[in-house]
């Protein structure tokens, strides 16, 4: 039992780390205009946001690993009070996993050197598509897996204080 409760706590701490290192992502994504249509333009938005993205980019990284014992503690909490909206929510939690940090790489090659090759403004653009895509994809999968946990914390020993957050998030 003493190991049960370490386990949930540990993962307790994991899940409000990883919200706190998912707004201070957004933080640094917030100030960034739309990229610039033109080549050049392009390359000096690359060029002028390089910190703010790199940043972001190290924060997702870290975000997305503290969710998994987060998955771990509200799946063995919630999972008494019903089995399968606990199973469904702590699945779609799972899904974005590898989502986000296949986001990671996406955002890195933007903003990290490899082998010092330098993309064309045309792939620049293709990978700046594909993150953008991508997050929106990872934000709903993410709001739809707060709305259904919002259903099994409001009946659990979280109370309902926990589950109007978690409902709010999902929205």
């Amino acid at each position: 039992m003493k190991q049960n409760i370490g386990v949930i706590r540990f993962g307790g701490i994991a899940l409000i780390l990883s919200g706190i290192l998912f707004l201070v992502q957004y933080l640094f994504l917030l100030p960034l205009p739309s990229p610039p249509l033109t080549d050049a333009e392009l390359m000096a938005w690359l060029r002028e946001w390089r910190f703010n993205l790199s940043m972001a980019d190290e924060l997702l990284f870290f975000a997305t690993l503290l969710l998994i014992p987060s998955i771990v503690a509200l799946y063995r909490i919630l999972v008494k009070v019903e089995p399968v909206k606990t199973l469904l929510g702590s699945g779609l939690l799972a899904v974005v996993i590898p989502v986000h940090l296949f986001l990671v790489i996406i955002l890195g090659r933007l903003v990290y050197p490899v082998y010092d090759l330098e993309l064309p403004p045309d792939i620049y653009k293709l990978v700046l598509s594909i993150y953008y895509g991508g997050m929106h994809s990872a934000a709903l999968i993410l709001g739809a897996a707060a709305i259904v946990l919002y259903f099994v914390i409001r009946k659990s020993v979280l109370g309902k204080p926990v589950a109007y957050l978690g409902f709010v998030a999902g929205i």
